[in-house]
């Protein structure tokens, strides 16, 4: 349990870094706008982010991803504040002791516990500097991008709509069996 909190940190310190980068202005090369509403390109363009930064070619696995959803609408007002009593991360214990879940609403900033939500252009500006945020957050996150590449099962980004904002949570089941043995 106390190795899988520290994994959870080291995602977290990848989330939470992103989310940093995100709403920042400015130009910058990436791919094309995702054809579709607000949070369904929020969901690919976070999925393209995190299957970069850990080389790997995840599906937004479904079961993972109504569950980040249903951590938004439970934890968000219609303004996208966060409730009162609810929590960024919660964790998700498993059958199997070495296997868990985390699903983090994306912060405002690093130690926010304020949400962060993206207008239509704060989403057009991050998905034309991908390229950018993806190189920054693997300088960032160093070390422990290799623990999560190495404990990562499966993925999913789940977003929903509040007001003028989109909003975002990123799921991620991790086995740490191959670690802690």
């Amino acid at each position: 349990m106390k190795m899988f909190k520290r994994f959870a940190a080291a995602l977290l310190v990848g989330v939470m870094a992103l989310a940093m980068l995100t709403a920042c202005g400015g130009s910058g090369s990436g791919s094309p706008i995702v054809p579709g509403s607000d949070v369904e390109k929020a969901e690919a363009f976070y999925m393209d982010v995190y299957n970069a930064m850990l080389e790997a070619e995840y599906q937004n696995d479904t079961t993972l991803k109504a569950e980040a959803k249903k951590l938004l609408e439970d934890s968000l007002d219609d303004n996208g504040a966060l409730k009162s009593g609810k929590k960024m991360t919660v964790t998700q214990e498993s059958d199997n002791i070495f296997v868990q879940t985390a699903i983090t609403i994306l912060p405002a900033d690093a130690n926010s516990s304020t949400p962060l939500g993206l207008t239509s252009e704060q989403l057009t500006q991050a998905m034309a500097q991908k390229d950018a945020t993806i190189a920054e957050l693997k300088a960032q996150t160093g070390n422990s991008l290799a623990m999560i590449k190495n404990c990562t099962t499966k993925m999913a980004v789940g977003a929903v709509k509040k007001g003028d904002k989109t909003y975002v949570a990123v799921a991620m089941t991790m086995d740490l069996s191959g670690v802690l043995q």
